[in-house]
């Protein structure tokens, strides 16, 4: 391995090794994997992919304060844009454009470059920071890496006179590790870039972008439909305390084992939402709705229009009553009594 002087002089960790742990998940994060790739290409697809960047968009701007939830990012997303002076909505606007811009820079054969972090950055802080000459460049001022909703500081970071070197060498590390397993190289950068902290502002979502347009390039399309943000925001503190563990331990792992069980655990969530909908849009094809029914019926001697709405939750009645009426006009199933205490049998 190369020699990194001045990632050395900072203390900054940039090894790691393949422990039992991080195997494991790595080998959660691979099972999901063919599940994700059948939505590609699949109605489901845009579904899916509009909920992953709503989702994105919300966790990754509440990890740094933001107070819009899921909802309100929803309206915004779909609201025609505005002038606005309120920083909540403006980062949403703003971040919804940079996860944009990173989609397009994964489509690209070039390679990363330090100026394509500093655009991702722009897009983020746009309209948001006083001080013109930080938007879009390396910071030539002092700053901290802290908690954003407590304000209570997580870690020192490198002053400004030795970010160019110090992303020089991440660049190098980045050559150096090209045929490192795509995740593991996606996120031990997530922690480099972080415990360098190039920029006066927005550091944190430049970054979790970054770990998502690497994923992109290294051809791991799945990343478009997991929003790790989630996991991650659930259990901010880990994520915190995992930042400070590297330095103390002299290792990626803490970092990249934490991240990696958060990419999982999205992933898998996403899996579980997905078979949902496919749930749901059977249950809205007439035929299907129709056989569900009759399979009901071979369980059950008698049953009501209320036992079928239970069985179809998502149903409107009448369509269920007339699911019901077919399928005694078909002699499929028959009835008995008025339409209010109607008992269907076979």
């Amino acid at each position: 391995m190369r020699q990194y002087p001045r990632l050395d002089q900072h203390k900054i960790p940039y090894k790691f090794e393949y422990t039992d742990k991080l195997v494991r998940l790595l080998m959660r994060i691979a099972e999901t994997k063919p599940y994700l790739e059948e939505y590609l290409g699949q109605p489901l697809e845009l579904q899916l992919l509009r909920q992953a960047k709503i989702l994105a968009i919300t966790y990754s701007n509440q990890i740094e304060g933001n107070k819009l939830e899921v909802r309100g990012v929803t309206q915004i997303l779909e609201s025609k844009k505005s002038k606005t002076s309120d920083k909540d909505i403006i980062e949403v606007r703003n971040y919804s454009d940079a996860l944009e811009y990173v989609e397009v820079l994964a489509e690209e054969k070039a390679k990363l470059r330090i100026t394509d972090m500093c655009d991702i950055q722009k897009l983020i802080t746009k309209d948001l920071l006083v001080d013109k000459n930080q938007w879009g460049n390396v910071r030539t001022v002092k700053v901290e890496i802290a908690d954003a909703n407590t304000g209570k500081k997580i870690d020192e970071v490198p002053e400004p006179h030795f970010l160019k070197e110090l992303l020089s060498e991440l660049w190098e590390w980045l050559d150096e590790n090209s045929e490192t397993n795509p995740f593991v190289k996606a996120f031990a950068f997530h922690y480099l870039a972080v415990a360098i902290h190039p920029f006066a502002d927005g550091n944190g979502r430049t970054v979790r972008l970054m770990q998502h347009l690497l994923l992109l390039k290294n051809g791991e399309s799945i990343a478009k439909f997991v929003p790790s943000e989630t996991a991650i925001m659930a259990t901010r503190d880990r994520y915190y305390s995992s930042i400070r563990q590297c330095k103390s331990l002299g290792s990626l792992n803490p970092i990249v084992e934490y991240l990696a069980e958060c990419f999982a655990i999205s992933a898998e969530q996403v899996i579980a939402d997905g078979k949902k909908l496919v749930k749901k849009s059977i249950d809205r094809k007439p035929q299907a709705r129709r056989e569900k029914i009759i399979s009901f019926s071979k369980q059950k001697k008698e049953f009501t229009l209320q036992d079928i709405l239970n069985l179809l939750p998502d149903v409107p009645r009448r369509t269920v009553q007339r699911d019901l009426e077919s399928l005694v006009n078909d002699k499929k199933i028959k009835a008995k009594g008025d339409n209010k205490a109607r008992i269907y049998f076979r």
